[in-house]
């Protein structure tokens, strides 16, 4: 009977010691379905308000979700029965559960980022820099740097630049403790004529009017004779304070600036309207600014309905009314971002009668990324050529990041030059949409990696959500889209700008035939037609 009771009195100890395990077991495994559940919810919720992925995606990721959930809590708590099959699944069912907690989390942060991402590529009016003032002194002068010019004159130009001059001087005024004598001039080339003459010591001039004066022959050497030794960034809001201020007007050309601000506003869908984007390229690989000389203008027309992309070059010389100009004076196109990326877009609307919606601006460095962060490009060459050590044969060729750009810069090569350049770049363009936008392609859901390598070096108008809305769109229908370029021509020559008013610089006087055909085929494709080859 003693045997009996203790044989009792063991069992009932193992089955409390069983059902507390059990208890300990449940709480354990409600933990982990609970944090699953947590982090499933929180990836979920990224991926719904990041907002780039289709309903028939966040649908299947959502489900996903849930089923993993499912069958977590099955493989938990499915069989009573306490021996190795149960064992085995409760161990999968720990290993799964935590798989799917750290993947939920490392994807709803990577979601977070992407979002973040595209904020930083998106600016308002007030983003970036105003102007940037690069400080100059004659080659030979002992000075090093600012503090080493205190006594110096400083040369400035008036006008349309005196508040950027104005501000510089106030920010050079404040480092050497003191008030600096300086002179304004009513042009680049009076102010570097002053330096290199001695007839000041220092000259302070806008970084993109260095590039211009360049482009003379008085001042090519400009760089030869001169030696930078600063450079001062002047913000948007020290520019405001500057023209509420600015002494630096009356040696300014009688040709009184025009305020440019475009009024073409943003198109409501961009899933379903017709909009048209200016592309800006940077000859440059320094950081992204939308006051800078645009070496690439190219307009890109998109039918989001007709799935039909235009892509129009006009030359960087083409020699078009200056919207800065009160009376009209033409200028190189490419000067026009000198002031502002909305007097490139005011010059383009005017010559070609039509509203552009949005701008990209990119330098030779983000274009270098983009394509190596797609894994390079097919391009059909119709003309070999060899530049910047690569050789480029003729017929399709695949280029990565470095040969792509320098198949996009070159046109010293070409007997058409600039011509040949810029539909080379738009081939380079319509590789990259192609490669984008292909059949089957995932590209764009790695899309986080690509705008990360971009920041800084790329810029636009678009919106958060206009940017979603196209990605989305994109990865619904997976669509190929048919692309067609033109480039418009004209003849070249030597003219006076408004940029450079006292020196004839090299232009390109607009063929206006082919200025009329590039209206009309952005007419056709924002009305719905599809271009063919032998539209273009």
């Amino acid at each position: 009977m003693k045997h009996t009771f203790e044989k009792v009195r063991l069992d009932q100890e193992k089955k409390a010691k069983e059902k507390k395990k059990n208890r300990s077991w449940r709480t354990f495994a409600g933990i982990l379905l609970f944090a699953q559940a947590a982090t499933s919810g929180y990836a979920y919720f990224r991926a719904h308000t990041l907002g780039m992925f289709p309903n028939k995606l966040l649908f299947t990721f959502g489900g996903v979700l849930v089923i993993l959930l499912f069958l977590n809590y099955l493989l938990f708590f499915a069989g009573t029965k306490a021996n190795a099959a149960r064992t085995f699944r409760r161990f999968i069912a720990i290993v799964l559960s935590l798989a799917v907690c750290g993947g939920a989390v490392y994807a709803g942060n990577v979601m977070d980022k992407v979002n973040k991402t595209v904020k930083e590529i998106t600016i308002s009016d007030k983003a970036d820099a105003a102007a940037t003032m690069n400080v100059y002194v004659r080659y030979d002068d002992p000075a090093q740097n600012i503090e080493e010019c205190k006594g110096y004159s400083f040369g400035v130009i008036g006008g349309y630049d005196g508040p950027a001059s104005f501000a510089a001087v106030t920010k050079i005024n404040s480092r050497l403790g003191t008030q600096v004598n300086a002179s304004d001039f009513a042009s680049i080339a009076e102010v570097a004529d002053a330096l290199l003459k001695n007839n000041v010591g220092a000259a302070v001039i806008e970084h993109n009017y260095v590039e211009i004066l360049k482009e003379t022959d008085q001042y090519s050497d400009f760089g030869d004779k001169a030696r930078l030794i600063a450079t001062i960034e002047i913000t948007h809001d020290e520019l405001t304070q500057a023209e509420a201020s600015n002494p630096y007007s009356a040696a300014g050309t009688a040709d009184k600036p025009v305020e440019i601000k475009t009024a073409t506003g943003k198109v409501e869908n961009v899933d379903l309207e017709p909009f048209i984007v200016y592309i800006s390229g940077s000859d440059t690989r320094e950081k992204m600014f939308t006051i800078s000389r645009s070496d690439v203008n190219i307009l890109m027309v998109v039918n989001p309905q007709t799935k039909q992309i235009l892509l129009l070059n006009t030359p960087r010389d083409f020699y078009v009314p200056n919207p800065r100009s009160s009376y009209g004076t033409k200028d190189k196109l490419t000067h026009l971002g000198i002031y502002g990326v909305d007097c490139s877009i005011t010059g383009l609307e005017n010559l070609y009668g039509c509203d552009i919606n949005y701008y990209v601006q990119i330098n030779f460095t983000g274009a270098e990324k983009l394509v190596d962060d797609i894994g390079g490009v097919s391009i059909y060459n119709p003309q070999s050529f060899y530049a910047r050590g690569y050789s480029f044969p003729s017929g399709d060729i695949t280029l990565n990041g470095p040969q792509a750009v320098v198949f996009a810069r070159e046109r010293y090569a070409f007997a058409a030059g600039d011509n040949t350049r810029g539909q080379n770049q738009m081939r380079l363009i319509t590789a990259i949409i192609n490669k984008l936008t292909s059949d089957h392609s995932t590209l764009l859901l790695n899309y986080n990696s690509i705008l990360s390598d971009l920041q800084g070096f790329i810029v636009t108008n678009m919106d958060v959500k206009e940017i979603d809305t196209l990605v989305r769109m994109q990865l619904d229908d997976l669509a190929s889209w048919n692309v067609k370029s033109y480039a418009v021509s004209g003849s070249g020559g030597y003219d006076y700008t408004y940029s450079m008013p006292n020196q004839k610089l090299y232009v390109t006087y607009p063929d206006s035939s082919t200025v009329n055909y590039g209206t009309e085929l952005i007419n056709k494709v924002m009305t719905g037609g599809i271009l063919t080859d032998d539209d273009v």
